[in-house]
């Protein structure tokens, strides 16, 4: 069987390296091959003009029908022992007579080829390569005069060679190097991320949810950095949510571990006594339905939470006095406390008033709960700027510093209030303070004096201009 290929690992440093020595070997290369060509046409073009130059010595050295060579290896710019010359004289009679500089005649017995591209180059193994041109003048009395001229290329051969040589070293070693800086670049610029990588994947459940885990922050660079206090905020989100969840899950059942005891306790007590004695099965039928509808109670908070999780309100301009007046009205007759309310003519606040109108009898059942009977609870709603106030005042035993910060905490309930003769699901307090999130509101709890709890909830106020 053949074995699967692993998939190319695509990592940004990888992906760095390739791509900047793929540019930098254009670069390189580009560099070198246009150098290359520079100094060739460059040396080409300095032997162009060494020989229009010699052919034009040339034709000054011509007289008496034959050219001087003396004349001419005297007065020629270059070195005329690698060059050729043959001189073809035509008469008016058609005689042809022909002249060969030093060594020329035994020059042109080897065959020489020229290129197809450049004719005026002309290649022959034992010799090397020579560039010839080729003149030709008519004088008086029908003479006419044909100047060849082969110069050697074979030094400027060389010294392309060289250069060549030398700017392919220059470029091998030059991509080398830039590769092995491209890469130390690349890891490094990646290093961060390769950091921030390994340490989250090295986070793990803890078993102390209490104890946070968060990723090393980077000084640079700076898109690293935001994204390692980005996801340190995220974990810190999570974190949060993890030991609200613990909590919740600790809470909730030790809140339920309660009436099943109790139910499960009066179960076994009617099963091994029911019979003989009869006389205590109202008792217990009465306590299983009691902690039953408390399960009920704590179940459907439980479930009011969880919908609330996810909810989301519509908020329309409502009038908080007319409300609050309202659920005042209808709530006296179940209080034992006598129920006072100040409250303007109106107060109009944005939100949700079924969910306010839910907030506003969890307070009053919360101070109905803890302030005695012979009490007064007092209901004041205000409107202080973009503000709306809804205050509820009780005269009961308050709450202490301590517990002040997690009274709106699922399941939390003051030590004093953890007994049996204070109904309650500990949820109460808590869906309040959901309710009011939903409702874009602030909730808070205060002193009230000399003794007592102050519950205050603030929403946003809709004034008469705004409502045009």
């Amino acid at each position: 069987m053949m074995r699967k290929r692993k998939p190319r690992v695509r990592s940004s440093a990888a992906r760095i390296s390739r791509t900047y020595v793929a540019l930098l070997t254009i670069v390189m290369l580009s560099t070198a091959l246009a150098t290359v060509s520079a100094v060739g046409l460059h040396l080409v073009r300095n032997k162009r003009e060494d020989a229009t130059q010699l052919m034009t010595v040339l034709k000054k050295s011509f007289s008496d029908y034959k050219p001087d060579w003396d004349y001419w290896r005297d007065t020629a710019p270059i070195n005329v022992h690698s060059t050729f010359v043959r001189v073809s004289v035509t008469k008016a009679n058609g005689q042809k007579h022909f002249f060969y500089s030093h060594n020329a005649h035994h020059f042109l017995q080897y065959n020489w080829e020229s290129l197809p591209i450049l004719k005026n180059i002309q290649y022959q193994p034992a010799r090397g390569i020579y560039y010839h041109t080729t003149d030709k003048v008519a004088y008086t009395g029908h003479l006419t005069v044909r100047y060849e001229v082969w110069l050697s290329l074979n030094n400027v051969i060389q010294l392309f060679k060289l250069i060549l040589e030398v700017i392919t070293l220059i470029t091998i070693i030059g991509i080398a190097i830039g590769i092995w800086l491209t890469i130390l670049l690349a890891k490094r610029l990646n290093q961060p991320l390769v950091d921030l990588t390994t340490a989250s994947q090295n986070i793990k459940q803890v078993a102390n949810p209490e104890q946070a885990e968060s990723l090393p922050v980077p000084a640079e660079p700076q898109e690293v950095h935001n994204l390692a206090a980005q996801f340190n905020k995220l974990l810190a989100a999570q974190n949060r949510q993890l030991v609200r969840d613990h909590r919740f899950v600790s809470d909730a059942s030790h809140e339920l571990r309660t009436p099943l005891a109790a139910i499960r306790g009066h179960i076994e007590l009617l099963q091994r006594h029911g019979k003989q004695h009869p006389e205590i099965i109202p008792a217990s039928l009465a306590t299983i339905d009691t902690e039953s509808r408390k399960m009920q109670a704590l179940i459907e908070s439980l479930l009011q939470l969880s919908r609330m999780d996810q909810a989301q309100l519509t908020l329309q301009p409502f009038d908080l006095s007319a409300l609050c007046k309202q659920v005042a009205a209808t709530y006296q007759k179940q209080l034992p406390q006598q129920l006072i309310v100040k409250a303007p003519e109106q107060v109009t606040a944005m939100g949700d008033p079924e969910t306010v109108e839910h907030i506003l009898l969890a307070l009053l059942a919360n101070a109905r709960k803890y302030a005695p009977e012979n009490s007064t609870i007092l209901l004041i709603v205000a409107a202080a700027g973009n503000t709306a106030k809804m205050e509820v005042r009780d005269h009961g035993a308050g709450i202490s510093a301590a517990d002040k910060p997690r009274i709106f905490d699922r399941f939390y309930r003051v030590d004093a209030s953890r007994s049996k003769k204070i109904p309650g699901t500990g949820l109460g307090l808590a869906i309040v303070a959901r309710l009011a999130a939903l409702n874009h509101g602030q909730v808070a709890v205060h002193d009230n004096q000399p003794h007592g709890s102050v519950f205050t909830l603030e929403l946003q106020r809709v004034r008469k201009n705004q409502l045009a």
